[in-house]
């Protein structure tokens, strides 16, 4: 499964747990078969995380998506001035403010005809599409929902009185109640147009902005699953919020108790063991068929997902004492996917569900400016964790990872912590998972539940594991790794 952050890459991929993604051949024997194609290392994307973070305001302007302003002429600039003599026509940054503030006014209000009323009414697809968005947004518990201006992308003034076109970069602001810390952003490019001096400003279309150094997306968070299906279906459960095509109304029942327990059994043991800091009240989940809905959702994706499941953080709209920082997840799954269609197994549903929440959990505590750090944060610690989080209270050989990683401990393993580098081998992957796995159950074990969190939040927030190892469990790195070693063999007899 994964686990995403925002831009440089913003937004990323995630990062894709191998142990859900395709299945094996059907020709081979068991539940693992050759493991699949593994996904690019992460490692990358750890540096494009939080620099992404910053690239993202410095593409702003300031804030991401709040008080962005406008950064196409400037309208006490000298081509506005010249449109706006007798013939003239152009859009003040004024005017585009005020259209937005009466559209985010028309959602509170459920106001359809206000909310319509930007769009250019001759154009019946844009018109339907945006009453969709309308209806699905009013579907969701949001505590917040405004548009701001982001930048503007044109000349909005034309002297000669030959109308203007232009496209506007809009952030979609708000916050799930009970879900997101605090708002996030969706950004739309909005095309306008205004073909008089006196003709009303309309937009005549409406697509996903980009942000830059977009990385593995083509877009900020765009469609999202508002967008993207014609109308949605929400469940909500004590502590998880299940979005899905109104269609699959069924898929969503079928699956609320179970993302309702993963979510509870995740929060139940940061908050026994966990140090303090922001924990959601519950998680997002929407339920994609298939990967090409799963790598269009929230993203538009340069390479199709093959997991089964990822977490994906999303930049919190405003600056935090100057910093930025997330505001909300997202868990997308693949109810598709064969851990929601097989019978029996450990591996099912509920531990893709489990091991995105508890990537879901750890991304809040994300150091966004730790640019450097990133760069060292390692795989063995973020899937680790994930797969210790998911098999909580269960045995090592739980996971049917465990028959292949003895096997490749016999047959001569070299007893070292997996770089990231090394996550590329497609023939060790499921290994690595395992070895990760195996580091967080020793490390609870010698050390406790409480240390164990405190490190991996600490490598999260930028510090690197081996100062972190010495700084939080009071050993080096090689000395952890030696008793790691000699447990993971102990588990191969």
């Amino acid at each position: 499964m994964t686990q995403g952050h925002p831009p440089a890459g913003w937004p990323p991929p995630g990062n894709a747990d191998p142990r859900y993604a395709a299945a094996p051949p059907p020709a081979q024997p068991g539940p693992w078969g050759p493991p699949p194609a593994a996904p690019k290392s992460r490692r990358g994307l750890w540096i494009g995380l939080a620099a992404g973070a910053l690239a993202l305001a410095l593409c702003a302007g300031t804030a991401v998506g709040v008080g962005l302003g406008l950064r196409g002429d400037d309208e006490e600039g000298p081509a506005p001035k010249a449109a706006a003599g007798a013939n003239g026509v152009t859009v003040t940054n004024a005017e585009l403010t005020a259209l937005l503030d009466r559209h985010s006014k028309a959602l509170a209000a459920k106001d359809l005809d206000g909310y319509l009323a930007a769009f250019d009414p001759a154009r019946k697809e844009l018109i339907a599409g945006q009453t969709q968005l309308f209806r699905n947004l009013g579907k969701l518990p949001l505590s917040v929902a405004r548009y701001e201006t982001i930048e503007r992308q044109g000349r909005a003034g034309d002297a000669f009185g030959q109308g203007v076109t232009f496209q506007l970069d809009v952030s979609f602001v708000h916050q799930l109640d009970g879900f997101d810390l605090a708002p996030v952003t969706e950004w739309y490019r909005w095309t306008i147009v205004r073909t008089g001096k006196d003709a009303p400003i309309r937009v005549t279309a409406v697509t996903g902005a980009p942000a830059a150094g977009n990385g593995g997306s083509k877009t900020v968070h765009y469609p999202g699953p508002w967008d993207k299906w014609r109308e949605i279906h929400v469940e909500r459960t004590p502590h998880a919020l299940l979005i899905a095509d109104a269609a699959r109304a069924g898929v969503a029942k079928r699956y609320a108790p179970a993302a309702d327990v993963a979510v509870t059994n995740g929060l139940a043991v940061w908050r026994a063991s966990g140090p303090p800091g922001p924990v959601p009240s519950g998680f997002v989940i929407t339920l994609a068929d298939g990967k090409d809905e799963m790598t269009s959702l929230y993203r538009i994706g340069t390479e199709k997902a093959t997991e089964a499941g990822f977490s994906l953080g999303l930049v919190a709209a405003e600056r935090k004492d100057g910093k930025d920082t997330i505001g909300g997840t997202r868990i997308v799954v693949d109810t598709s996917d064969r851990y929601f269609t097989r019978t029996g197994g450990d591996n099912d549903a509920r531990m893709v569900l489990r091991h995105e929440v508890a990537h879901s959990l750890m991304t809040p505590r994300t150091d966004l400016t730790a640019v450097d750090a990133f760069s060292k944060l390692d795989e063995w610690v973020v899937e680790g964790f994930a797969e210790y989080i998911a098999f909580h209270g269960r045995p090592l050989g739980a996971s049917e990872r465990t028959a292949q990683a003895r096997q490749v401990v016999r047959g001569g393993w070299n007893g070292t912590l997996p770089g990231n580098g090394e996550w590329d081998d497609p023939d060790r992957l499921s290994f690595h998972y395992w070895l990760g796995h195996a580091a967080m159950n020793h490390l609870a074990e010698k050390h406790g539940e409480v240390k164990l969190f405190r490190f991996v939040e600490a490598v999260y927030g930028g510090t690197p594991t081996d100062r972190a190892a010495r700084d939080v469990l009071g050993v080096s790195l090689d000395e952890f790794q030696a008793g790691w070693a000699a447990y993971v063999r102990a588990q191969a007899r």
